[in-house]
């Protein structure tokens, strides 16, 4: 059997922090505007003029979907040496359940601060089920999926480690500025960063170690449903209209430290050779 050519790439083989930014931007642009646009407008086009059945929930699902596409576009690219973002390493198992974990971890400092002050829980609509569902999918492949693999195949030593958390998560963090645009408030935005920043670190540190972008997309997706249930603040599109309150702040500094705090731990340097191996395995180096 003839052996599969190995793909270069000038750019990209060159620079990688610049490719870094320039994956991200692309994956950004193809999963949300051109591949969920399409797949998203084709539905809705159908469903409104054969069945009369609203096509929202379904454009929802189309950038799902369209996240997915892009995994396989990724793969496509740097084929045949990489072994894709599904497909985790030994531990995967084991990383679905610390997964499950982390997130209670995470959320339970939270309901204690809204409980000790009265704030109110409202079951999650349909619509703020799928807006977690698409946020989980598409914000993990555009920020971990695409852009962290690929600086795991061009890194060869492990201090590089810290530094591409750092810059996957500094973009996802810059990513949610885009709120204000439908109606975020700046205060709320401006916050939203700094958890943001700590959560996409936390992520990041999930993705390497488990070597797949399922457990991630979980979490994510998990988090969302209990942060879009917090009706005082956030509307069931995640929309954070009001200004932050003082238990907004106690709460977001609180998960912020946990965050980071839990980053720390799976990404301390006595793992950092684990890791490079999960990925140079990844990498078929």
């Amino acid at each position: 059997m003839k052996e599969k050519k190995r793909i270069e790439h000038r750019i990209l083989d060159r620079h990688t922090v610049l490719g870094m930014i320039l994956l991200t931007v692309l994956a950004l642009v193809l999963v949300q505007l051109i591949i969920g646009g399409i797949l998203g407008g084709l539905a809705g086009f159908i469903l409104a003029n054969l069945t009369g059945i609203s096509s929202i929930p379904v454009m929802y699902i189309a950038f799902a979907i369209a996240a997915f596409i892009m995994l396989a576009i990724h793969k496509r690219w740097f084929y045949p040496e990489f072994k894709g973002n599904i497909i985790g390493g030994k531990d995967f198992a084991r990383f679905m359940l610390i997964t499950v974990i982390i997130l209670l971890a995470v959320i339970l400092p939270d309901i204690v601060v809204m409980l000790s002050t009265g704030a109110k829980y409202a079951f999650p609509s349909i619509t703020s089920l799928l807006t977690a569902l698409m946020a989980g999918t598409t914000e993990e492949v555009i920020f971990r999926g695409v852009p962290v693999s690929y600086a795991m195949r061009q890194y060869k030593e492990a201090n590089k480690i810290p530094f591409v958390v750092l810059l996957s998560s500094i973009l996802f963090s810059l990513f949610h500025l885009s709120n204000i645009f439908v109606g975020a408030a700046l205060s709320s935005t401006l916050l939203q960063l700094v958890t943001s920043l700590g959560m996409g670190c936390m992520l990041c540190a999930i993705y390497l170690r488990s070597g797949s972008i399922i457990p991630p997309m979980m979490l994510h997706f998990l988090y969302d449903v209990y942060a879009l249930m917090s009706a005082g603040s956030v509307t069931e599109t995640g929309v954070m209209e009001a200004a932050v309150s003082n238990r907004d702040i106690i709460s977001n500094l609180i998960l912020f430290v946990i965050e980071i705090l839990i980053t720390c731990i799976l990404l301390r340097k006595s793992v950092w050779e684990e890791v490079m191996s999960i990925w140079n395995q990844k990498w078929n180096r």
